[in-house]
């Protein structure tokens, strides 16, 4: 992540603008290749092709049409602490006045221990993850960053204690509905980590292009990346603007857990909601987070009264709505 410049800036002016992608029509073909890609960012044109039937020419023009219009973008996605990063916090930021929101969420999305950004609504003016090294790198970015940021009223840490569950596509998650608790893996080594940094720009990028970058042999990139997916330590795939599939809502849950009960039990049962796509056990004035896809007002409504809401073991649940999005692909810690 650290000097990454692959923003999926929420939707916004990076990666993924929303003002564009919004407006982009998707055929039935576009959700399908976007399916497939989701599964296995780097699957063939032709295997793609003989799945759907359709001329592979067609599959190649189209998939670089949906890349180039920003629609999709392809990467890797890892748990950060395989990526050399031991300590994550959710901040969330209330504004003084001094900056719009916009321009301050902007500029924090540019900052190197940041991966991702929102605007909300609710308690909240924005909610930002930070991912760094150590404790010390996160007192550093809080305090400088943060803390006494033009623009800035407060700052509220939640520093993570367990990543359960993190899932950036929208389409295949919508019809997960199985445990998705994450397991505890082991950091990859230097060459890995440089491997995977090439690929988070680009998760197609030919084996042999990556290992003329690094100066490695294809056999050795094709080898470890296949290591790597089969370990499930890393995922390639394609990640969407989910408002151009449909998802027009985007909502982050803060959950407080009922006393005599358990946080981790409880961070096990949400990940098997096919809406949330990613949950997390943290420090502070909330136990869990949870963030959930939906496609309109009425899904969300099903979501957190009906489907969150009711599960035993939870206390209070507090709903912060998303306006706008930032994410940046993250990259490993180089040494």
């Amino acid at each position: 992540m650290h000097g990454s410049e692959h923003i999926v800036a929420g939707f916004l002016g990076g990666a993924f603008p929303v003002s564009d992608a919004d407006h982009v029509p998707l055929s039935e073909l576009d959700r399908a290749l976007i399916r497939l890609l989701q599964l296995d960012g780097r699957q063939s044109f032709a295997a793609i092709s003989r799945e759907l039937r359709v001329p592979e020419k067609t599959i190649r023009r189209r998939v670089n049409e949906l890349l180039e219009s920003r629609v999709i973008q392809i990467t890797t996605v890892a748990d950060p602490a395989v990526l050399g990063y031991t300590v994550a916090a959710m901040v969330g930021v209330k504004v003084d006045g001094r900056r719009g929101i916009k321009p301050l969420v902007e500029s924090m999305a540019q900052l190197p221990s940041v991966d991702y950004a929102v605007i909300t609504t609710g308690r909240y003016d924005a909610l930002v993850e930070v991912l760094c090294r150590d404790t010390a790198e996160l007192l550093t970015v809080i305090d400088e960053s943060f803390v006494r940021a033009p623009g800035v009223r407060s700052a509220e840490v939640f520093p993570y204690l367990q990543l359960h569950y993190q899932d950036p596509v929208w389409d295949v998650a919508q019809q997960r509905g199985e445990n998705g608790d994450t397991e505890t893996l082991a950091p990859l080594d230097a060459a890995d980590r440089r491997i995977v940094a090439e690929l988070s720009g680009d998760g197609r990028l030919p084996f042999g292009l990556v290992g003329e970058r690094l100066g490695i042999s294809e056999s050795q990139v094709r080898k470890r990346v296949t290591r790597m997916l089969q370990e499930k330590t890393i995922r390639i795939t394609a990640i969407a603007n989910p408002r151009s599939l449909g998802f027009t809502m985007q909502v982050w849950v803060g959950i407080r857990v009922a006393p005599g009960h358990s946080i981790n039990d409880l961070a096990s049962t949400l990940t098997k909601l096919s809406s949330v796509k990613y949950v997390v056990a943290c420090a502070g004035r909330f136990d869990i987070f949870v963030e959930a896809v939906c496609r309109d007002a009425r899904d969300v409504m099903h979501v957190v009264d009906s489907e969150i809401r009711t599960l035993t073991g939870v206390a209070q649940t507090e709903l912060l709505l998303c306006l706008d999005l930032y994410y940046r692909a993250v990259q490993p810690v180089q040494n």
